[in-house]
C-alpha cells in the first residue's frame, strides 16, 4: 500500500489521476489528508509520500514532521521527510548557489538589488506568476502597491529575476520529470509563445519533434537527479528550461498534477503520453510495500470518504480554500 497524504483541497491531483488515467492502481494508493490528523491514528505497514509540503503551516509542518519520524522508527518508507524538504524559497537558493539558477528569488521585504526583469508570485502557490514582467524599481513598487491587501500582506509573496530561455524560434518550452522513489521519469515538453507555460500552445512539427526527443532520449535524466539529491525530495514533479543546454529550475511540485485531462490532450501528443503513464504507473506499483491486512485498508478506505464528504461540506459553507 502507498499512502499519499495530502491537502484536502488539493487531492484532486491524485483523485483525478487514479480515476481518469490509472485506475488499476485505486487498491494499491490510499489519500489521505493532513486535515484527518493521520498521526494520531494511522501507522499501518506502507509506503507513506508526503506531498503538498509547501502548503503545511508551521504547526502542521511539525506534526508531520513527527509523524515521519514515528513512521521512520517502525521500519515504513518514507518519500519527502518533512524535516529536509525545502520551502520553494529556500529551495531557489540552493539552486543559486550550487550554479544550477542563474536568476534569484526574494521575499519582496528583501528584495535588493534586483536584475530587471522581474516577476511577482506567491512561492507556495502553484499559480504561477502574478501579472507580467517587470522592468523597473519604480514599475515594481507600483505593481506591489497595486496589489491587494491580503496578497500584499502574504507572507509568500516573492521578486523572482526573470531567465530568458526563448529558442532561436523565440519560442520557451517547459520541460517536467517526475521523482517517484528510485525512479527519474520524463513527462513532457510543452511549447508555447508565452514564458509562463501551463499548457502548449504550440503542437507543430518542431514542438513534436522537440518533446519526443526529451521523452525517449531523457540526456537530463542524471542532472535531474543531483537536483532532487539537492532539493532532498524522493517525490515530485520538476519544471525547468534549458538556456544554452543548461537546466533552468523553475520549481519541484511535491503535489504535482500527474497526467493532463484527456479531454483537452491534443492528439498528436496522446501516443507519447499514454507511454509516459505507462511508466509512471510502473514506478508508482514499485513503491508498493505490499498490501497486508485488506480489510484495514477497505475501512481506511471508508474512513477517508466520510472525512472527505464532511470536509467539503464544512469548506462550502465555513472554511476558506488553502492556497
Amino acid at each position: 500500500m502507498i499512502v499519499y497524504l495530502v491537502t484536502a483541497d488539493h487531492a484532486y491531483t491524485l483523485n483525478r489521476y487514479v480515476q481518469e488515467w490509472a485506475p488499476a492502481l485505486i487498491d494499491q494508493i490510499q489519500p489521505v489528508f493532513y486535515e484527518e490528523a493521520p498521526w494520531d491514528w494511522l501507522d499501518l505497514e506502507a509506503t507513506y509520500v508526503f506531498s503538498d509540503i509547501e502548503r503545511l503551516t508551521p504547526a502542521e509542518m511539525q506534526k508531520a514532521t513527527n509523524y515521519a519520524e514515528k513512521l521512520a522508527a517502525l521500519g515504513f518508507r518514507i518519500l519527502n521527510h518533512p524535516s529536509r524538504a525545502p520551502t520553494r524559497l529556500a529551495l531557489q537558493k540552493v539552486l543559486h548557489q550550487a550554479g544550477v539558477n542563474p536568476f534569484r528569488m526574494f521575499p519582496v521585504a528583501e528584495a535588493d538589488g534586483l536584475q530587471f526583469p522581474v516577476f511577482l508570485r506567491l512561492a507556495n502557490s502553484h499559480q504561477g506568476s502574478i501579472g507580467d514582467l517587470i522592468y523597473s524599481q519604480t514599475e515594481l513598487d507600483r505593481r506591489i502597491a497595486g496589489l491587494d491587501r491580503a496578497m500584499a500582506k502574504a507572507e509568500d509573496l516573492v521578486v523572482v529575476e526573470y531567465c530568458d530561455t526563448r529558442s532561436d524560434e523565440n519560442r520557451y518550452v517547459k520541460y517536467s520529470a517526475m521523482h517517484v522513489g528510485d525512479k527519474i521519469l520524463p513527462r513532457h515538453a510543452m511549447s508555447s509563445e508565452q514564458w509562463m507555460i501551463k499548457t502548449p500552445d504550440i503542437v507543430d512539427d518542431v514542438a513534436i519533434g522537440i518533446e519526443q526527443d526529451f521523452l525517449y532520449n531523457f540526456r537530463q535524466a542524471e542532472a535531474i537527479e543531483n537536483i532532487f539529491a539537492l532539493a532532498k525530495l524522493d517525490f515530485g514533479r520538476i519544471d525547468f528550461g534549458l538556456q544554452n543546454g543548461e537546466i533552468r529550475v523553475w520549481e519541484i511540485n511535491t503535489n504535482p498534477t500527474f497526467m493532463p485531462m484527456k479531454k483537452g490532450l491534443h492528439p498528436d501528443r496522446k501516443e507519447m503520453i499514454d507511454q509516459t503513464n505507462l511508466w509512471l504507473i510502473e514506478a508508482l506499483q514499485g513503491l508498493d510495500a505490499g498490501t497486508r491486512e485488506p480489510a484495514i485498508w477497505r475501512k481506511v478506505a471508508a474512513r477517508h470518504t466520510r472525512k472527505r464528504r464532511s470536509w467539503w461540506l464544512q469548506r462550502k459553507l465555513f472554511r476558506p480554500k488553502r492556497a
